[in-house]
């Protein structure tokens, strides 16, 4: 059984995505109708969430980031809101996808399916404890520590980190990245791929301006260097 909190404000639109999905007999469905309840109903066992932009109390983007501190699971936009804005900001916070109102029910449980097969994968066996020269990365918590903090990854976030991680030392496409971590073609869309790698800069890396991990190569993708060697100044 898939747990999912909705959080959507209008209830048309919640009946609508709480009918097709409970069709499917696999859908565990929780609604709520403001940030507040989000942050009440939302718990441990949460696979997935579906998050409203305009919200009546706190608005979506902002209560993305309060959820993100307090739960790992997919958290999925759903919104009529479409600019490219608004939709860098949900991926910056937090976010993994990222749907426009109207939207076909079955690409919606599409995209439940592919986040939720993304997390599976990465609870596969693997190293507990992964370091380097600035940071280790713990695979039971989804969570990197740099300089003695314990920082928490996104979902999305650690996907890509964990894909570099095990293609050290090659030049891997953003279109690459996209297929392997969204779980699904990119058609050369690769912004929301800069937008999360450059996140997990600001994570992990010394001087975010100055990658010494997840390194640019021009016109081609990113290089992992698992040695954290600064690039020489031009």
């Amino acid at each position: 059984m898939v747990r999912v909190l909705l959080v959507e404000d209008d209830p048309a639109i919640a009946k609508i995505i709480h009918y097709y999905l409970s069709e499917c007999k696999e859908y565990e469905i929780k609604w709520a109708q403001n940030a507040s309840q989000a942050i009440e109903l939302c718990g441990a066992n949460t696979d997935v969430i579906l998050l409203d932009i305009m919200l009546p109390d706190i608005n979506g983007i902002d209560l993305c980031a309060r959820l993100r501190r307090k739960i790992y699971c997919p958290i999925i936009f759903i919104s009529c809101l479409d600019d490219e804005e608004t939709i860098v900001r949900a991926l910056e916070t937090g976010g993994d996808d990222y749907l426009t109102k109207p939207f076909n029910t079955r690409v919606l449980q599409a995209r439940i399916q592919a986040n939720l097969r993304r997390v599976q994968i990465e609870r596969a066996e693997r190293p507990q404890q992964v370091s380097f020269r600035d940071f280790s990365v713990d695979t039971a918590s989804h969570s990197l520590t740099r300089e003695n903090e314990s920082i928490p990854l996104a979902p999305i976030e650690f996907g890509i980190l964990m894909y570099l991680l095990n293609h050290p030392n090659r030049i891997v496409t953003p279109d690459e990245l996209y297929e392997a971590v969204w779980d699904k073609p990119s058609y050369g869309d690769v912004r929301t791929v800069i937008v999360h790698v450059y996140n997990l800069r600001k994570k992990l890396e010394p001087n975010p301006a100055r990658p010494q991990y997840i390194k640019n190569v021009r016109g081609k993708g990113y290089n992992f260097d698992p040695s954290g060697t600064p690039e020489r100044s031009v």
